[in-house]
């Protein structure tokens, strides 16, 4: 799948450590980050496995293995 700019940031600040996405957007380097647009890319991330959503606590997500070693692969294409 090609990321697109927004779920590629995204999939780099997630972890595998339930965060919403209000501490996801702290995480980006752009400040004026819009919630809607953090929102579309977990979406598209968790439709391709990439992310999981808490059962319990709705609003907080993470990576899944998937995820992690997609993750991985991206930070090494920009070295």
């Amino acid at each position: 799948m090609n990321l697109t700019p927004n779920q590629k940031s995204v999939l780099l600040v997630l972890s595998t450590d339930w965060q919403t996405p209000i501490q996801i957007a702290g995480r980006l380097s752009r400040t004026s980050e819009d919630l809607s647009n953090i929102n579309q890319a977990l979406k598209d991330l968790i439709y391709q496995g990439w992310v999981q959503v808490n059962p319990v606590i709705l609003g907080m997500y993470r990576l899944t293995s998937g995820g992690f070693a997609t993750k991985a692969l991206e930070l090494s294409k920009s070295r």
